[in-house]
């Protein structure tokens, strides 16, 4: 038993070195055809789906209640639609290995809309309110070439912030299973996810260094 235990010892001590030159081996080369430490990326993602449900009631018309509808009600001032530009962001990423990449993105969702005159159906005053949102987010890199990287992410922070009469903080998080960067120094990037954030697609420009 000591005999096997010996062997197997002097074979991890054999091996493991060769492994580990291996694996920097590849490294190396991968920092030879991808020398960029850095990046920073700007995009715009799709429906922040939070925020709509968060700020639903503020944008409705809520003069009717049941079946009565007073005099004062029918000639108040009413809401109209209102609408949400969706996650604009900046995003900067440090790359610690070929396959990982750790990010932050800082993003704001802002909301705008109208109150209206129920005489004449003019506009009388018009109301807005912006939600920010921090986000690291771990980036898994599979497929890495000079131009094309291919990816999965997952992020989890933080949002808050206020339309009208109201204000929000809850948590945030993002899960994308595909997402793609073309390019090298100056590169393009799209990808899906969902999450508290956003649902559906973002895409935007990005600068390495």
């Amino acid at each position: 038993m000591k005999r096997i235990f010996l062997i197997c010892l002097y074979l991890v001590c054999v091996f493991s070195p060769c492994m580990t030159a291996d694996a920097q081996t590849r490294e190396d080369r991968f920092r030879e055809k991808f020398p960029y430490k850095y990046e920073f990326r700007v995009g715009w993602a799709g429906y922040p789906v939070v925020d709509g449900l968060s700020y639903r009631d503020r944008v409705e018309c809520d003069w009717y209640y049941g079946n009565f509808i007073a005099l004062d009600d029918i000639y108040a001032q009413r809401r109209g639609p209102s609408y949400m530009t969706g996650i604009i962001s900046g995003e900067f990423s440090i790359h610690f290995k070929r396959w990982f990449t750790l990010s932050f993105s800082a993003g704001f969702n802002g909301l705008w809309g109208s109150m209206y005159d129920p005489v004449d159906n003019c506009v009388s005053e018009r109301y807005g309110g912006l939600v920010f949102t921090f986000l690291p987010e771990a980036r898994f890199n599979w497929i890495n070439t000079r131009f094309v990287r291919m990816y999965s992410s997952v992020g989890l922070g933080i949002a808050a912030g206020g339309f009208i009469d109201e204000f929000h903080v809850y948590p945030a998080f993002q899960i994308a299973p595909v997402g793609i960067a073309l390019g090298r120094r100056t590169f393009f990037f799209a990808e899906s996810a969902i999450g508290s954030s956003w649902m559906g697609g973002k895409t935007g420009l990005g600068y390495r260094f």
